[in-house]
């Protein structure tokens, strides 16, 4: 298992992916994934029942203000997001990058704590990474962002809260 530091994202149209590339220039362990279109939509799809449920402002928040109040958190913590549009260079070696299956994200003392599983060992946690609340809105955003640049019909973040649930993020 990789401990997962830094998180870094490229938008292939060719291979209609976003790859997933964790501790590129951190001097730890990279390691590669490729997030499929099912995959990221699933994710941007819980990410309203998440952050609802991690958020004190947004869950103390009057129903019909929960969407406005996570967007606005949303806002402030992809201003305070650290861009880099360097080109990622290929991962030394033959290794190709690993089709990420699932993430797992659970919530502890302010903290997010991602697991990801590959295609190749389901069973078996590939790497993790710590994720501070500013952290995980950033990724939120990279992902929605790949989702556009891609064309995969993402929908707007945040606007689920008063309207159907959404899907359940194992």
């Amino acid at each position: 298992m990789i401990n997962i530091a830094s998180f870094t994202f490229q938008f292939d149209p060719v291979e209609d992916r976003i790859r997933l590339v964790g501790n590129l220039d951190n001097g730890q362990q990279r390691v590669d994934f490729w997030v499929t279109r099912r995959l990221a939509l699933r994710i941007l799809g819980a990410s309203d029942q998440l952050v609802q449920q991690t958020s004190k402002l947004v869950s103390e928040s009057p129903p019909e203000f929960r969407d406005a109040t996570a967007q606005f958190e949303h806002e402030q913590a992809r201003e305070r997001m650290d861009v880099s549009n360097q080109p990622i260079p290929a991962p030394s070696g033959q290794d190709e990058p690993l089709l990420l299956h699932r993430i797992d994200i659970s919530h502890r003392s302010g903290r997010y704590q991602l697991k990801l599983f590959s295609q190749d060992d389901p069973d078996e946690i590939a790497a993790v990474g710590v994720l501070t609340y500013d952290e995980l809105h950033q990724i939120l955003h990279l992902l929605h962002m790949g989702c556009d640049k891609l064309e995969w019909d993402a929908p707007p973040l945040f606007t689920a809260f008063s309207g159907e649930p959404s899907p359940t993020l194992q």
